[in-house]
């Protein structure tokens, strides 16, 4: 299954669907009036004018939930710990009318390129891009508003592995993911808000976090973001292993979703 997420930036929905359904690409609403479902096109979507001119971006329905459920808002300044390759980015700056500020960051340099190019071809004005291992980000007397931490993890077939994962492997990502949300609270403002996500099914990578921090650390609570689940019609999405996260699970493509508050 494919997914546009419309610029609205740049395009009203309703006139790029007129556009693109013009050259006979039928498209399909979803929970969100800015994102439509490709039913089918004549050609690849990544090659259509629209595209070029940033009229909208290609990503899965379930990569919308984390930046809608962090909301980030025109007066905040924002960090996107994993940013690359920019489709939360660029949702974010949607959701903030190209105000505010958002930093994001990507360890890679060659992913860097990716996330670049989308910022510009999207029109984006309100991101900064840093090239730096988020491990190392709290060296920094920098404090955010809102977070975004979209770990990396062992992810999922449905996105798809070029290799079999093992025990040793999800142990690995559980550890560093336990260690980023950890530099991620301690530089978010006190009344800041995190959310943390994964696209992995594996509930070391999930669960396992969340309730590491929870009995590490008293100066955050766990939000209840259930609610949202309500309104994201059209998506598998149920309440987590742990009260108030959320999991999408296949057909759409797995997701965990935990949303914190730093209270002191």
């Amino acid at each position: 299954m494919e997914y546009l997420r419309v610029n609205t930036l740049k395009i009203s929905p309703k006139e790029l669907r007129d556009r693109l359904e013009a050259k006979g690409i039928v498209l399909q609403d979803t929970y969100l009036d800015y994102m439509f479902k490709i039913v089918e096109s004549p050609y690849s979507p990544g090659c259509t004018q629209e595209y070029l001119f940033g009229y909208y971006y290609l990503q899965s329905i379930s990569s919308t939930v984390p930046p809608l459920v962090l909301n980030p808002s025109s007066e905040d300044m924002v960090l996107d710990m994993c940013a690359a390759p920019g489709g939360k980015t660029t949702h974010m700056a949607q959701l903030m009318d190209n105000q505010g500020i958002i930093v994001a960051n990507d360890l890679h340099r060659e992913r860097l390129r990716s996330l670049s190019s989308n910022v510009h071809r999207l029109s984006i004005k309100n991101v900064l891009i840093l090239n730096m291992d988020a491990l190392k980000l709290d060296r920094h007397l920098v404090y955010y508003d809102k977070i975004l931490l979209d770990a990396p993890c062992t992810g999922n077939p449905v996105k798809g592995r070029n290799r079999e994962i093992t025990k040793k492997d999800i142990e690995y990502c559980s550890r560093r993911q336990k260690r980023m949300l950890d530099i991620g609270l301690n530089i978010l403002k006190v009344g800041g808000e995190l959310v943390y996500s994964t696209c992995s099914q594996e509930v070391e990578e999930n669960e396992e976090v969340v309730q590491y921090i929870l009995d590490r650390r008293d100066d955050v609570q766990l939000l209840d973001v259930s609610d949202f689940i309500e309104g994201a019609k059209g998506i598998n999405i149920k309440e987590g292993g742990i009260k108030g996260t959320l999991r999408i699970h296949p057909p759409d493509e797995p997701f965990f979703i935990a949303k914190f508050r730093k209270v002191k």
